[in-house]
């Protein structure tokens, strides 16, 4: 099972809406780097986590900010940490509820902001999160779509071999 699709399955399974599972998919891959960061590789952090004494975590690599990053046995354990422990408790005013039932990169980036989840701009956390639900929706477009693309590409080829084949007689 890949990372996205592991990440989307707990995000349902904790009650969020399909839309809202996707962003916490784009948010992965935009702290991440698309699962490349050496935050991610590692410690198995799918986000970036700080590491406050979490049960399912040790301490990982040094911060910038001189503080250390949570480092887990497996990204089930990071996920488990962020959408089953954090998403799911009130921080300043912001219910669980709100978070599971976001529609848009904006929204979600809005109620990640105020409950102090990161330091950029709304403006520059939503951009992210949606230059990266872009890449996630053509995934899934092309995976739905793999047989009706590959057939495309087979008559296109054949169409083009065929226009070949006239123009040079």
């Amino acid at each position: 099972m890949s990372i996205d699709q592991q990440i989307y399955n707990t995000a349902i399974e904790q009650g969020f809406r399909p839309t809202a599972a996707k962003l916490i998919v784009a948010q992965a891959r935009f702290e991440s780097a698309d699962y490349t960061s050496n935050v991610f590789k590692r410690n198995n952090n799918t986000s970036g986590v700080k590491f406050i004494g979490q049960k399912n975590a040790t301490q990982g690599t040094l911060s910038p900010e001189g503080n250390y990053y949570a480092k887990y046995n497996t990204i089930q354990d990071s996920l488990n940490d962020k959408i089953v422990r954090l998403y799911n408790i009130n921080m300043r005013g912001v219910a669980p509820e709100q978070l599971k039932n976001a529609r848009s990169a904006d929204e979600f980036a809005k109620l990640l902001k105020q409950r102090g989840y990161y330091g950029a701009s709304e403006n520059e956390y939503a951009a992210g999160l949606k230059s990266k639900l872009l890449r996630i929706n053509a995934i899934e477009f092309v995976q739905k779509n793999k047989n009706s693309l590959i057939l495309g590409l087979i008559l296109l080829g054949a169409g083009l071999w065929y226009y070949k084949k006239l123009k040079n007689k």
